[in-house]
């Protein structure tokens, strides 16, 4: 499983932490129990999940689709807007990033009852390789590392390695429709110390609209499913559909409205959640390679367990390096 993840616009493991209770209205956090999949719900200082990078065609990213159309003018009522035509420079197979970020939030162990409050920072790297394998068939290799810690709740600290492998799919004639097919290895520590190692697989499709040379909607769909895990408890199935409006203000800013479904399926314990994410992100791209982003994110945990039901509110941004080879 991958976070939802910065912006988010997606990393797809998620975060309801177990408590034990140890006396009448007293509660102490065990990050032995903890699920801590599910605690970067939404954190909105990440990207949302893209099967393929955008230079591969005009439909699947900003870096070449905004620069794409000319600018708008009283004329375009009368000719339209003007595709400008010119040379792709030679496709990257090679991706490296890297984020620093720090975060508020009202409910830091997502609880349903005696939330606290408190400040997190992290970081994350990452590189993938997605090779072109025939016109419309590539590759996706990658590796993820995310550091987690919180100033006050130490229980909560963590951190999540990901190893994917897997395939993606371009269909010209569903208007460059993506599919794709990933299985994805995750590990989460505490401090580096064991909480649970996962194998999953996942199945999906994306498709960006490019409405003008300012606007474009991602909408994505995807199945999430466990195949192995040492902790039973957290085995499940996840089936999620993203939505993204970007909004490109300026040739280095940009406004993401973004919106995260997620229904968690849980193998054990007759537990059904329904997870509600509502996030919006400033993005500041000085450079082809820098960002900066402030966001601020709503999330909703709905569950058949009341237990597990929770409302969380995050505050924060980030400094992201984005490096193509």
């Amino acid at each position: 499983m991958r976070h939802p993840s910065p912006f988010s616009p997606v990393f797809c493991l998620g975060a309801v932490i177990c408590l034990l209770p140890l006396a009448a209205g007293a509660q102490t956090l065990s990050p032995s129990v903890a699920d801590a999949s599910r605690r970067t719900e939404g954190i909105t200082s990440r990207p949302a999940v893209t099967p393929l990078r955008s230079d591969v065609t005009l439909a699947t990213g900003p870096d070449d689709s905004f620069d794409a159309f000319a600018p708008t003018t009283p004329g375009d009522n009368d000719i339209g807007e003007q595709l400008i035509l010119r040379e792709r420079e030679k496709l990257k197979t090679l991706f490296f990033t890297a984020d620093a970020f720090l975060f508020w939030t009202d409910n830091a162990a997502h609880v349903a009852a005696g939330e606290q409050e408190d400040t997190f920072w992290g970081s994350r790297v990452a590189v993938n390789w997605q090779p072109r394998i025939t016109n419309k068939l590539f590759g996706d290799v990658g590796l993820a590392q995310s550091w987690f810690r919180y100033d006050q709740f130490d229980a909560l600290n963590f951190e999540s390695l990901e190893a994917t492998a897997g395939l993606v799919y371009v269909e010209p004639r569903l208007a460059n429709t993506a599919f794709f097919l990933q299985y994805e290895y995750g590990r989460l520590t505490h401090e580096f110390d064991a909480l649970m190692n996962s194998h999953s697989l996942r199945v999906g499709a994306q498709k960006v609209f490019l409405i003008n040379w300012r606007n474009s909607i991602s909408l994505g769909l995807t199945g999430d499913f466990d195949l192995a895990t040492d902790v039973d408890t957290l085995k499940r199935n996840e089936y999620i559909f993203d939505a993204a409006w970007l909004y490109k203000a300026t040739r280095t800013v940009d406004l993401t409205l973004s919106y995260r479904y997620t229904y968690f399926d849980y193998a054990q314990g007759g537990r059904n959640d329904s997870f509600h994410g509502f996030g919006f992100n400033v993005i500041y791209s000085p450079r082809k390679w820098l960002q900066l982003y402030l966001g601020i994110a709503y999330s909703l945990n709905d569950s058949n367990l009341d237990v597990f039901e929770y409302e969380a509110l995050n505050l924060g941004g980030g400094l992201g390096l984005r490096i193509k080879f």
